[in-house]
Formats: structure tokens, C-alpha cells, sequence
């Protein structure tokens, strides 16, 4: 889609921005379940998707409890409970008893937990990468001037 062009306007700017959210919303999903469809083709070792999700909460937020990691899920306190006691006992999250409250425990991801998702991910961003190597240079060079932008105004930190 093309924004229309013009001047810098409060209201040509503020008509590209609703362009570009009508654009978001349409085009981001797919490119969502085109990720899901990528990590869920290399979950493996009997990983679940809401314990993908679980593991990347915790490793993207050391230290986090399990009501935080419930919170994050959408899902009860037992539910997160008993998903990372699985994880615990899979040996792909550590869990230590909080020094402020020892009724809480503090969650941090393992060394194989880690390599798993570093396993997965390398997967899902070689097939994104199949499915982004059919356009032209110049496409992935606009697609990435976009992620600039995205990344910016979203305030996602470079790996």
C-alpha cells in the first residue's frame, strides 16, 4: 500500500498513521501465524506452544513469579503453576524460593532451556526466511527500513 504523498501535515501524518494501523492489522496476523507455524514446527522434545510462550516469558523476564508468568499466559495460578512445574522438572527453568517472600518462588530460564529455544527459534527464522527469500532486494530492504521503524516506535531492543 502506498501513503499518500503530500506534505508533512498534522493531518497527512495523521491519515498515514491510520493507514499504516488498518495495514498492521491486516497484514501482521498472518505474518504472526506464519512465526507460530515456524516455532510450532520445531517445538519438539514434547514442548507445547503456551509453554514456548512460558519459557520465552521467563527468559525475557529473569526472576519473574508464577503469578507473573499467569498474568503474561492469561491463564489461572494453577494452570501457570503446573506449567512450570513441568518446565522445572524438564530441566528447561530453574526455580528458587524469593528472598523477600519465601512463599514465592523466582523463575529463571537453564542452560537447556536457553539452547532449546535458541534451537527453535534458528528453525522458524530459517523457514520466515524461505518465505521472505522469494522477494526482491529491494522489497526486504523497505521490509527492513519498516522493522526500523516498528522497532523504534515500540521501543524492542536489538538483540
Amino acid at each position: 500500500m502506498t501513503l499518500p504523498a503530500g506534505s508533512a501535515t498534522a493531518a497527512s501524518v495523521e491519515a498515514q498513521a491510520a493507514a499504516c494501523a488498518a495495514e498492521a492489522l491486516e497484514v501482521l496476523p498472518a505474518v504472526m501465524n506464519a512465526l507460530r507455524s515456524g516455532m510450532r514446527n520445531h517445538l519438539g522434545e514434547g514442548l507445547s506452544v503456551p509453554q514456548f510462550r512460558c519459557l520465552n516469558f521467563v527468559e525475557a523476564t529473569a526472576g519473574a513469579s508464577i503469578t507473573e508468568v499467569a498474568a503474561f499466559l492469561g491463564v489461572s495460578l494453577a494452570t501457570a503453576s503446573a506449567m512450570v512445574d513441568r518446565l522445572v522438572r524438564a530441566g528447561y527453568v530453574l526455580a528458587s524460593t524469593s528472598a523477600e517472600d519465601r512463599r514465592r518462588s523466582r523463575l529463571h530460564i537453564s542452560a537447556s532451556g536457553r539452547s532449546l529455544l535458541r534451537r527453535m527459534r534458528r528453525g522458524a527464522q530459517r523457514e520466515l526466511a524461505a518465505a521472505l527469500g522469494t522477494r526482491s532486494a529491494a522489497e526486504l530492504g523497505a521490509l527492513m527500513d519498516g522493522f526500523a521503524v516498528l522497532r523504534a516506535t515500540f521501543r524492542v531492543e536489538q538483540p
